[in-house]
């Protein structure tokens, strides 16, 4: 291949090989406390056609200060007000020029040399989605390792019937030019953007390139929004891929009623559990009325796993 006629934004030939160009957007919003960790976890991996861009809501914390520091291997950033996370990452995204795309929020990581073991996949299965492991850590620690696997169309879909499922957002990379092509990720969406964009990446014949490694590392801690909001995050996927045309894969009403009745009544139970009685009553009585055979089921299922429980300790 002769790289003297390639797009600046395609290869770089460094003399190891051809390496596509990765551009990573950092999404961030008064995060200062782990930023700099994430940018260094980045700017380390001395991949060498990396494009990187941060793209921060308007911290009043000293999360510029930060970007400051590093701004000279930034290739661009920016400190304004935004509409939240999508729409910062769309943002980055209109200025992208890569091949493949990835955000790494602001109290994530990526793992020494993911980008290069990212490159070497692509140069394997060019266009295709890359997808590696993921490591969940919290301040104790690393306590689970996501692996990639079985990413198929119909398991996003009928997830709850995916038993050897396994993804996370963090490590996946993505043909920047197909994501482009869609608008970028939904700004409707508040937690589930991700898993809807690869749905409709999958829509479009995409096929899932499986790296087992880690590389990325996904922080647990209590003031990210997937644990803090945890209530709405288990809420909106199923309406949201009730919502979706052309999935090319078959769920009947009654299956899609069943599954959001079961996450309303996993939520009930929690708000019931931590004292929150008058909120828990009505997410069991949306439940119902959502799936009133369905919620008996779980309810009945659950009374009986936990006295199988009792009784087994007994």
């Amino acid at each position: 291949m002769d790289v003297s006629q390639l797009p600046a934004s395609v290869a770089i030939d460094s003399g190891e090989g051809i390496w596509p160009r990765i551009s990573i957007v950092t999404p961030s919003y008064n995060q200062a406390q782990f930023l700099e960790e994430t940018i260094c976890s980045i700017l380390d991996q001395g991949y060498p056609n990396l494009e990187y861009i941060v793209i921060d809501g308007g911290s009043t914390d000293n999360s510029v200060d930060i970007i400051r520091k590093y701004e000279k291997h930034i290739d661009f950033w920016v400190s304004e007000s935004d509409r939240g996370q999508s729409h910062a990452i769309n943002k980055g995204i209109q200025r992208c020029t890569g091949d493949i795309f990835n955000w790494i929020n602001s109290d994530d990581l990526l793992m020494p040399g993911a980008l290069r073991a990212v490159a070497e996949a692509w140069r394997e299965s060019p266009g295709n989605i890359v997808s590696g492991n993921a490591e969940f850590f919290n301040e104790s620690g690393v306590f689970r390792c996501e692996k990639a696997q079985a990413q198929t169309l119909r398991n996003f879909v009928r997830f709850w019937e995916a038993k050897d499922f396994a993804w996370a957002q963090p490590a996946t990379f993505i043909p920047l030019a197909d994501l482009k092509a869609l608008g970028g990720v939904r700004e409707d969406l508040r937690y589930c953007m991700d898993y809807n964009m690869m749905v409709r990446l999958l829509q479009r014949g995409l096929a899932v390139k499986h790296i087992d490694e880690p590389l990325t590392r996904f922080r647990v801690h209590p003031d990210s929004k997937t644990m803090g909001e945890t209530e709405e995050f288990r809420l909106e996927r199923v309406p949201m891929l009730r919502g979706m045309t052309d999935l090319h894969v078959d769920v009947s009403n009654r299956e899609w009623n069943r599954q959001q009745a079961r996450r309303l009544v996993d939520v009930g139970k929690h708000a019931l559990c931590r004292g929150a009685i008058i909120s828990g009553i009505r997410l069991l009585g949306r439940a119902f009325l959502t799936s009133p055979v369905g919620t008996l089921r779980e309810v009945c299922g659950r009374v009986a796993a936990r006295a199988f429980r009792s009784g087994k300790d007994a």
